[in-house]
């Protein structure tokens, strides 16, 4: 594995851009365009990239290449487990691939065991000692040091033949360097100097350098013709939702436009049983070829098991939370606002607490007992 910190300046260099006409990329073979990446859940690739029975032999389903694909969800639902399958599926099949983490480092023990699963399961002859030698790990301390990296690319990164490329988290670093709306209001409320336009500069800064990053993701997955899968966390939106709703922290109209793929990770805790083998974990496909799903379908949403060396399907008829639909009980109980809309403020005026994640007072004492 070639482990790099932060690049040096002597490392960067500019990439130059190659333009090519459009009706050159659309005459091209079928082959050269298409390209997954198996998250090793069949079910899962098969919601990714729906194909005809007679073609799914021929087409690779999966994270698609060329195009990026968002990973988000609240914490403790198996984020980085899916990233880490995805990672040990290109690497067993020989592929090359980068991952980039903003906070928590790579899960080097568990990363070999997983792979040690899929090498036994492909049949390869090859260790995962050596696979794992097809793995360039990067480490972004902060915000400038992520946008360092993808926008002053250093020589041969990313690499001619990489596949596949993983930002955990790329939400991570904005928290920290971007205040709160109250905060921020705060603090300019006691600075005279600045004028209207400043201020609305530095209220949007959060949401351009999330563009930016967004259109940048899109540009190497485009001319590197690589699958860039991003994990996202999640925040708690009140304002103007009929409940308190989980949100993905980077979003917006320009993120939204680079997604070309979306998959939300969570918990349905009417599965959870005292068993621990019987805790269930759901995937479920939001957004597919860069359109927004309208309607919730059993075949867009995948039940797995997260165990030390990956993950495991699980049944989708005896689990899926569309099945159990809500008890009686909760579709009679009428819904009260103790403020009005207009007085609830929008959760990025909001301090941090629990309910950032999504969680209640009472949910704690349901997980003690598990």
């Amino acid at each position: 594995m070639n482990t790099q910190e932060f690049l040096s300046p002597a490392t960067q260099r500019t990439r130059p851009v190659v333009s090519f006409p459009a009706s050159q990329s659309l005459q091209a073979p079928a082959a050269l365009r298409a390209g997954a990446v198996s998250t090793g859940l069949p079910r899962l690739d098969d919601a990714i990239c729906p194909l005809p029975l007679e073609e799914q032999g021929d087409i690779p389903q999966g994270i698609p290449q060329g195009h990026v694909t968002e990973v988000f969800g609240p914490p403790g639902v198996g984020k980085t487990s899916l990233a880490l399958n995805v990672l040990s599926n290109a690497l067993g099949a020989g592929r090359k691939a980068v991952w980039i983490d903003t906070g928590s480092p790579l899960p080097r023990p568990r990363l070999r065991e997983i792979l040690q699963k899929s090498v036994q399961q492909s049949g390869s002859s090859q260790p995962p000692g050596e696979l794992v030698q097809h793995l360039t790990y990067f480490r972004a301390q902060s915000l400038p040091h992520l946008l360092a990296l993808l926008f002053r690319t250093p020589a041969g990164f990313p690499h001619d033949d990489c596949d596949l490329l993983v930002i955990d988290s790329a939400s991570g670093p904005f928290p920290s360097y971007f205040p709160n709306a109250t905060e921020l209001k705060t603090r300019l409320a006691h600075s005279k100097a600045l004028d209207k336009n400043q201020v609305q500069w530095l209220m949007n800064r959060s949401s351009n350098v999330a563009s930016d990053l967004a259109n940048q993701l899109t540009k190497l997955a485009t001319t590197h013709h690589i699958a860039i899968l991003v994990i996202n966390q999640t925040r708690t939106r009140i304002k103007g939702q009929a409940r308190a709703t989980l949100c993905p922290v980077l979003a917006g109209g320009p993120w939204e436009r680079c997604i070309s793929t979306r998959i939300v990770l969570y918990r349905d805790f009417s599965t959870v049983d005292d068993d621990a083998s019987c805790r269930v974990w759901f995937a479920e496909v939001m957004k597919r070829a860069g359109k927004l799903l309208a309607f919730r379908l059993d075949e867009n949403i995948v039940a797995f098991k997260i165990e030390s060396n990956g993950l495991s399907p699980v049944d989708n008829h005896a689990s899926s939370p569309i099945a159990h639909g809500p008890s009686e009980e909760l579709r009679e109980l009428p819904i009260h606002r103790k403020r009005k809309v207009e007085e609830i403020a929008d959760s990025q005026d909001e301090g941090d607490s629990d309910y950032d994640y999504g969680w209640a007072d009472g949910d704690s004492a349901g997980l003690d007992a598990n």
